[in-house]
C-alpha cells in the first residue's frame, strides 16, 4: 500500500512542477502583477519540496518563488493563521500543514486528472 501512496505521490509532486513551470511561462508571456498569487506559489512549491523530502527554510521560499520578502513574510504568517503551513521557528523549515497537505494532494490528483485529458484539439 506503501507503494501505491508513493506513486500517487509521486504523480501529484509533479502535477504541482508542471503548474509551476506553466505559471512561470505565463508571467513570461503576460505582465506579472495581473496575476499575482504568492500564497498559492508557495504553497506549491513547498506541496513539491515536501514530496520530495525536501526542506525549505522561509528565505528560500520566498527566494523560490519571487516574492518580495516583506510580502512574503506577511503572506507566510497569514497562511500559518490560516493553519495552512505549520508554525516554525525563525530560520527554521517552512512546511504545509498535514490537513493542507492532504487538501493540496486532493486538489493535485484531480488536476492530474484534467490534465491527462490535454490533447490535440
Amino acid at each position: 500500500m506503501a507503494n501505491k501512496t508513493e506513486s500517487a505521490q509521486t504523480t501529484s509532486a509533479q502535477t504541482a512542477e508542471n503548474l509551476i513551470h506553466v505559471r512561470a511561462l505565463r508571467s513570461e508571456v503576460f505582465p506579472s502583477e495581473i496575476f499575482d498569487e504568492h500564497a498559492w506559489n508557495m504553497m506549491l512549491r513547498l506541496f513539491v519540496a515536501q514530496a520530495k523530502g525536501d526542506t525549505l527554510s522561509e528565505t528560500q521560499l520566498i527566494t523560490l518563488t519571487g516574492t518580495p520578502p516583506g510580502v512574503g513574510q506577511r503572506w507566510l504568517a497569514h497562511l500559518v493563521a490560516d493553519a495552512q503551513v505549520a508554525p516554525y521557528p525563525e530560520g527554521g523549515a517552512v512546511t504545509l500543514t498535514p490537513s493542507a497537505l492532504d487538501r493540496m494532494e486532493a486538489f493535485l490528483r484531480d488536476a492530474s486528472g484534467i490534465h491527462q485529458t490535454d490533447g490535440p484539439a
